[in-house]
């Protein structure tokens, strides 16, 4: 069953989608039928899963919320205090490409008058900014989001989100003051030009996967 799933090792600065996109290498080199079972942001590495026909693609998404476990590596712009613990913050997507998705939010959460005027580039009392496109904020109109981190021995941050909203990762970071260093849309101390921002998803764990082995598991080597 492993053998319907590939597991690739994505290099930073390469979207996935897209003109140029590395979807469009992995069809050439594995098939037409391959989709990706999920994404990474344009600046992160690492595995990055596919599936070989849309019947697996199916599997993997029916699998992906309850049994599935991405672990990433971050550099951050000093460390988090305490070392270990969560962020539990609902973030507010605005997906240039589901603009749908934002207008949905925001009239659940205020009504349609409210957000309306929202979507029209008002500021309203006691309302906190919407996202830029492309962007996430925490911010109370978004959907629940939790992401677990542990600050390892050699300074890097591992951090493993229960969702998968947009740029979970970096903007938890970010909430906790420390964010992903040189990012170049929640670092506001981020250096031009300067290092490269360092996110890796570093491992990914299928737990109870369909040929009934007790778990698959797809490993970065260590930085």
């Amino acid at each position: 069953a492993q053998g319907r799933f590939a597991a690739l090792s994505k290099p930073a600065g390469r979207a996935v989608h897209g003109p140029g996109g590395l979807l469009l290498d992995i069809r050439a080199e594995l098939g037409p039928e391959v989709e990706l079972v999920h994404r990474l942001d344009r600046l992160t590495s690492g595995v990055l899963l596919v599936a070989l026909s849309k019947e697996a693609l199916a599997v993997a998404h029916a699998a992906w919320r309850s049994n599935v476990e991405k672990t990433y590596l971050a550099k951050t712009r000093g460390l988090p205090d305490p070392p270990e613990g969560e962020v539990a913050l609902p973030l507010l997507e605005n997906r240039t490409g589901k603009p749908k998705l934002l207008s949905r939010a925001l009239r659940a959460a205020y009504g349609e008058k409210k957000a309306a005027r929202l979507l029209a580039g008002q500021r309203l009392t006691g309302i906190p900014p919407l996202p830029p496109p492309g962007g996430t904020v925490a911010h109370p109109a978004g959907r629940p989001a939790l992401t677990r981190y542990r600050v390892r021995e050699d300074g890097l941050v591992e951090l493993s989100p229960r969702e998968g909203r947009m740029h979970q990762v970096r903007v938890h970071l970010a909430a906790l003051g420390t964010p992903l260093a040189n990012d170049p849309r929640y670092d506001p101390r981020r250096e031009e030009p300067g290092p490269a921002p360092f996110l890796q998803l570093a491992r990914v764990v299928w737990r109870d996967p369909p040929d009934g082995s007790p778990s698959w598991t797809w490993e970065m080597m260590p930085p």
